[in-house]
């Protein structure tokens, strides 16, 4: 009887194991997921923003990089010397030595550099009428940020303060206008001219590289130069499909 009743329990037991176990390749598997567009668009005047000295110069947002995965990914610490790979990206506008850099250091499931804007024939930056437009997919745990250098300043980028949950507790996908969640950062690496007229910023510089540095930290842009509201120049929608 004694032996009868043991292989009952074990029985039961491992029922309940497998049972648990099936439950949670189950739950595991019904974890949603959609494909994401994003569409950055340039919707400056193509009058061109006010510069310090009352010329005008177009607005313009340089290439930039993406990444999705499951990790608090951050390009950046705030309060913290930039590294070189963001330095070439707030600096340059060119994202391959980062994308390099976070492939190498943490891996991810979706990486791309976006460069060439929707229509044009070769990578460039991004002026007014433009967007640059990408797609990924992504699961619920799942998260997303990107970068992109002001155009002519010295090293200034967009980016969020923290990188954006692909979906909500109640697993609704990320979708709509995402403009707000973009800040304009300082590098700390070059010293700060006036935008749009500073001779070392592109495409007055005569080589890359080539500014005066600083030696800060990065932190929100706080320098006494006059820029536009983000949203007055920038637009970032995320569509879930």
């Amino acid at each position: 009887m004694f032996i009868r009743k043991l292989i009952l329990a074990v029985a039961v037991a491992t029922t309940a194991i497998v049972g648990s176990q099936a439950s949670n390749v189950a739950s595991a598997k019904a974890k949603r997921t959609a494909t994401f567009k994003v569409k950055i668009e340039n919707i400056g005047s193509a009058d061109g923003l006010a510069a310090a000295d009352g010329s005008k110069y177009p607005f313009a947002l340089s290439p930039g990089l993406y990444v999705v995965n499951h990790k608090n990914q951050y390009f950046f610490e705030g309060n913290k010397r930039a590294s070189m790979a963001l330095e070439l990206q707030a600096e340059d506008g060119n994202p391959e030595a980062l994308s390099t850099k976070l492939l190498t250091k943490v891996g991810s499931v979706y990486m791309g550099v976006f460069n060439t804007p929707a229509g044009a024939a070769k990578p460039g930056p991004l002026l007014p009428g433009g967007s640059y437009e990408f797609s990924f997919s992504g699961s619920e745990d799942m998260k997303f940020n990107l970068i992109a250098m002001y155009g002519q300043s010295n090293d200034l980028f967009f980016a969020p303060r923290v990188a954006l949950d692909l979906f909500d507790k109640e697993g609704n996908p990320l979708s709509g206008d995402i403009t707000d969640k973009l800040l304009l950062w300082d590098a700390g690496t070059e010293v700060n001219q006036a935008p749009g007229i500073g001779d070392e910023q592109a495409p007055r510089q005569k080589m890359a590289n080539t500014g005066k540095a600083e030696n800060g930290v990065v932190t929100l842009v706080k320098d006494g130069f006059t820029y536009p509201n983000t949203q007055d120049v920038l637009r970032v929608t995320i569509t879930a499909q």
